[in-house]
């Protein structure tokens, strides 16, 4: 009768433990901490921070901040017709804490960060009107935001001669000042060309690079190195690209672009890479690109199966990859 009273006891006890009134702990989910998320990229191509910045949505663009300390980043809707930036930053403790829609987007189409080299200033495109009387979305400019004790500044349209009324995109600048982005201009040699705009006297003078690095099919999405000898873009329709859209660099030698060539398949694929960036040490290239695994199998799948497909980060939407920038030396 006694071991029958014990277990009638424990019986309790365990159901009172586990009613619906009871509280479980659960278990946090630790933040990444260190640099680059505490990951190594490798000299095989791989998808960047999946979970983290990799998700099942279209991310573009991978831009960290000079010192470290912050990563931008961009989310597209599933047609790419709505852009906002997005960030991580880095707490007290080295955790990177995230991902929260930067400061200064989150109203209109925001794209394309990127850094000056000293981190003060950060440029984006965005389609936002020009001043607080309207609210009907224009084309995309390039505007700026400065480094200020309290955060960043209110953003600033660059005004001519770099806009205009046609669209321009993808903004890079070296430490000379000088910025490099593409441009949807009549009289140029493609459908959009990439574009130098010189400091001269405190003004900007805007040039197109020419035939080294422009052709008629079209070019896009100019990275520039901090020292302005290196220079990465997207072209396509070009006789030797691997797909929809590819990478190509160029140096420059005795002060001109030699001819652009195709980074290979090592970075390009059958599919689309665009958005090019190098980490601010200088260890890691960037891209995004929307390759993918082939969707078809000889065994049918399930609806389960097809679902989790879809909702993963092989869905055919756009992740940012990485890979050691040495793999780009072969081709200087």
């Amino acid at each position: 009768m006694k071991f029958i009273k014990l277990i009638i006891i424990l019986s309790i006890l365990v159901s009172g433990c586990t009613s619906e009134n009871s509280v479980i702990p659960e278990t946090e989910i630790p933040l990444p901490k260190g640099d680059y998320f505490g990951l190594k990229a490798d000299t095989i191509a791989q998808v960047f921070a999946e979970g983290i910045v990799s998700k099942s949505f279209q991310e573009l663009n991978a831009v960290f901040s000079p010192d470290g300390n912050e990563f931008y980043f961009t989310i597209a809707d599933a047609g790419r017709s709505f852009y906002t930036i997005v960030l991580y930053s880095k707490n007290k403790n080295g955790e990177w804490e995230g991902p929260e829609v930067a400061p200064f987007s989150g109203s209109y189409s925001d794209a394309d960060p990127c850094f000056s080299p000293d981190g003060k200033k950060l440029y984006f495109i965005s389609r936002r009107p020009l001043d607080q009387t309207s609210d009907e979305p224009k084309d995309f400019d390039i505007w700026m935001v400065e480094r200020t004790e309290n955060g960043w500044s209110a953003a600033s349209n660059l005004g001519a001669p770099i806009n205009t009324d046609k669209n321009e995109f993808y903004v890079s600048v070296t430490k000379e000042g000088s910025l490099f982005y593409s441009g949807e201009y009549e009289g140029g040699i493609g459908r959009g060309d990439i574009y130098e705009a010189k400091l001269d006297a405190g003004k900007y003078v805007v040039e197109n690079l020419g035939a080294a690095i422009n052709s008629p099919t079209g070019e896009g999405d100019p990275y520039v190195s901090p020292d302005g000898d290196m220079l990465i873009f997207m072209s396509w329709g070009r006789p030797e690209d691997l797909g929809r859209g590819d990478l190509y660099i160029s140096f420059k030698k005795d002060g001109a672009w030699q001819a652009a060539k195709n980074l290979g398949p090592k970075i390009n694929s059958p599919q689309f890479e665009y958005c090019p960036m190098m980490s601010p040490d200088g260890k890691y290239f960037f891209w995004t690109s929307y390759k993918t695994s082939p969707f078809h199998s000889k065994e049918p799948r399930t609806y389960s199966d097809y679902l989790k497909r879809l909702e993963g980060t092989d869905n055919g939407l756009g992740n940012v990859y990485w890979i050691k920038a040495e793999v780009l030396e072969r081709f200087r």
